[in-house]
This record gives structure tokens, sequence and C-alpha cells, in this order.
């Protein structure tokens, strides 16, 4: 019989591409992961992996190997939810990871409704960005993440990981309030030459700001980098420029100075799982559950009252 643990790293280079990637997703060295790969070849009986240049490449007999790696790895876990449902209602402790914003937004109405629901359910909550947070689900260091993608960028999710959409986070364009009437006017391309706040570069919120500018047919001159969205719009308030945030990140405090609500333009905010998981009674009420925030949330009067729609 296979050793699992051998068959998720096999997977994870055939995702990955390399022992080094491989060795710091795991947090074990380089040399612990080469000496398992071997030892899984030597319960199969056959060569797995070859050197191609610096990397790694998978023989025919690795990549039948991982595809069946992933769908034993998907039965594990449903096997786990079928035990569990014989045990009755919902219980025990459910990880999960989520971005500051989202359980700032969704912890208090989590943990009411699961008291409600499920009061043996205990919650424990992990801060964490997008793709730390789909990696503890897929190592099984977590059960649940609450993460998102924008609605123009990638969606692709890890093996073995599925998602379920909870609520649109739209990007909102912040700016001292004497410029609003330019922005209504000619949109974010009225920002050209203004001084930019962002994050540092491979933040995740780079990817939103660089968009929309490029779209609005200019490079931002970004004078500031700042990791905190908080901190960020403080700058604006005082001036020091202009910048794009998620709506879920702006504080009431400073919602005057909200210039556009980009209303097509979003962080599709959703909660990931492993796809095996999804009949287990304690995922499966969490999962529950966050909807029933995220419907709530959807039904609530909008925050800001600045224009709307898609700049030019």
């Amino acid at each position: 019989m296979y050793d699992v643990r051998r068959l998720v790293l096999i997977r994870d280079l055939a995702e990955h591409g390399t022992v080094t990637a491989v060795s710091e997703l795991h947090g074990i060295s380089t040399s612990a992961v080469s000496q398992q790969l071997r030892a899984l070849e030597q319960e199969v009986g056959s060569v797995l992996v070859r050197k191609v240049g610096r990397s790694l490449r998978l023989t025919p007999t690795g990549e039948v190997l991982v595809e069946h790696a992933r769908r034993v790895l998907v039965t594990l876990d449903e096997a786990e939810s079928a035990v569990a449902a014989t045990r009755g209602a919902a219980g025990g402790d459910v990880r999960v990871v989520g971005f500051q914003s989202a359980i700032a937004a969704l912890a208090g109405p989590l943990f009411t409704q699961l008291r409600q629901d499920h009061p043996e359910l205990r919650i424990r909550l992990v801060d964490g960005i997008r793709e730390p947070a789909l990696r503890a689900v897929q190592l099984r260091e977590a059960d649940l993440a609450i993460t998102y993608h924008y609605s123009f960028g990638n969606r692709e999710l890890p093996s073995g990981i599925g998602s379920e959409f909870l609520f649109p986070d739209p990007l909102v364009l912040l700016t001292p309030v004497h410029l609003h009437p330019a922005v209504a006017a000619e949109g974010t391309a009225a920002l050209a030459d203004e001084d930019w706040i962002a994050v540092p570069d491979g933040g995740p919120s780079i990817e939103s700001l660089s968009y929309l500018c490029r779209r609005a047919g200019f490079h931002p001159r970004i004078r500031h980098r700042i990791s905190n969205f908080f901190a960020m719009a403080r700058l604006v308030e005082a001036g020091a420029g202009v910048t794009i945030l998620p709506s879920l990140t702006v504080t009431p405090e400073l919602e005057h100075l909200v210039a556009w609500t980009f209303a097509e333009d979003t962080r599709m905010i959703e909660v990931a799982y492993r796809t095996g998981t999804t009949a287990h009674p304690s995922v499966a009420a969490t999962i529950r559950a966050l909807h029933r925030v995220a419907r709530a949330r959807r039904q609530a009067p909008a925050g800001f009252r600045g224009p709307i729609g898609r700049t030019a």
C-alpha cells in the first residue's frame, strides 16, 4: 500500500514543479522531499520523476500515479465526512483561514449564527491571505478558507479545492474631496497626474489598482507603498495621494473619500474547501452559516452614496 503522505508530496510536485517549492509548502528540507519521493518510487517499483535541466518532470508512470493520488485524497476526505455524519449533529472544531477585512465583516455574525444553530460547533479563526489560506486547506491545516478572486482576474484553484460565492466586495476609488468633481466628469483618467498610494509589489491589491489605471489609459505614478489599507485611506485624507481599495476596508469615518464605486469590478468573496469535505456535518454547517451571513449582507442597504459604474 502506498504511503498517503508521499502521495501528497508527488501531487504537490506535479502542481508546483520543483522540490524546493514542495519543501517550502510543507516546511521540510529539500533533501527530505527527495528522500520521500525515492521511497515512493521503491513502493511503486518504477521511476516516477526524471531530472530535465534544473527541474523534475513526471514520467508517464508518475503522471498516472498523480491522477490517482488526487482521487485517493478526495476519497479519504469523503470517508472521514461519512464517518462524522454517523455521529449526528455538527460539533467539534472547524478551522477557518481568512483575510482580515473578511474576518472583520463576517466573524461576529458567523459566531452568532452558529451559537444559535450548532452550539457544539467551535470555530477556530486564523488570519491569512488568499494563497496561504488555500494552501492551508489543501494541506489539511484548515477546513475552510474565506478568500476571493477579482472579477477581472484568474480564478484558478489548487487541485482538490472547490469554492462557493458569498458576496461581492466592489472596488472603490478614494481621493481628497476636492478631486471628486473631476472624477465624476472624467473617471479615473482624471487622476493620471496624481500621486498614487499602493501596497508593495506582490501585495494582493496591487493587481486591481494597476488593472483599473491601465484601463483608464495611464500607468499610475506610485509615490507611497503602504501595506495597511486603513493607513492608505488616512494618507488620502491627508492629501498625500489617491488610491483604489476594496470597499470592505474603508471604515465609516472615511467613506466621504469615496469618489467612485466600480460596480462591475469587485473582489468576489468566496468560501473554499476540499471537495471531499462538503458532506462533513461541521464543515457543511459552517458553509451554510456563511451563506446566511453573506445573504444578509447582500440584502443590506449599500454603504456608499458616491457615483457608481465603470470608469473610462
